[in-house]
C-alpha cells in the first residue's frame, strides 16, 4: 500500500513540474537569449559574461507587490515608465530593470527584464527587450493598478 502511495506521489510531483515547466514554453524570446530554465533567459556578451536577464513568473498577489510596490527598507524603488512598463531599481541585487504584467490565454504572468547597475546607463536595453517581447508574442502590459490589490 505504501509502495503505491509513495510511487502516486513521485509521480504527481514529476507531472506537476513537467506541467509547471511546459508553461513558459508558449512564450517566444527576442534574438540573443538563451533559456536556462524555468522560465529564465540569458543574453551573454563576447566574454562569456551575462549581460542582460529576462524571466517570465507567473502572477500572483504575492509576487506582484515585490515587483510592483517600493520598499525602501530593502532599497528597492519602482516607477511606472510607459505603456504599463515599470523601471526599477533594486540595490541589494544592484540591479535595474523593467517589469510588467501580461495576460495570455486568461493567466497572469509578470515579464522582467534586468541587467547589473554597472553595466546599465539606463533603462533602454531591459525596456526595450520588454517591448520585444510584447512584440513577438502579440501582447500588451495590463494595468497594474487594476491587477495588483
Amino acid at each position: 500500500m505504501y509502495k503505491k502511495i509513495i510511487i502516486f506521489s513521485i509521480l504527481a510531483i514529476f507531472l506537476m513540474g513537467f506541467v509547471s515547466a511546459q508553461d513558459f514554453s508558449d512564450f517566444k524570446i527576442g534574438d540573443g537569449f538563451k533559456d536556462v530554465g524555468d522560465g529564465v533567459y540569458v543574453k551573454y556578451d563576447s566574454k562569456g559574461e551575462t549581460e542582460e536577464s529576462m524571466a517570465i513568473l507567473n502572477y500572483t498577489q504575492h509576487n506582484g507587490e515585490d515587483y510592483f510596490v517600493n520598499d525602501t527598507g530593502y532599497g528597492y524603488s519602482v516607477n511606472k515608465s510607459k505603456n504599463n512598463i515599470y523601471n526599477y531599481y533594486d540595490g541589494k541585487l544592484k540591479e535595474q530593470g523593467s517589469c510588467e504584467i501580461v495576460n495570455k490565454s486568461g493567466k497572469l504572468y509578470i515579464i522582467e527584464s534586468w541587467e547589473s547597475i554597472d553595466n546599465a546607463k539606463d533603462f533602454n536595453n531591459t525596456f526595450n527587450d520588454i517591448l520585444e517581447f510584447n512584440k513577438v508574442n502579440n501582447l500588451k502590459p495590463v494595468d497594474v493598478s487594476k491587477v495588483l490589490k
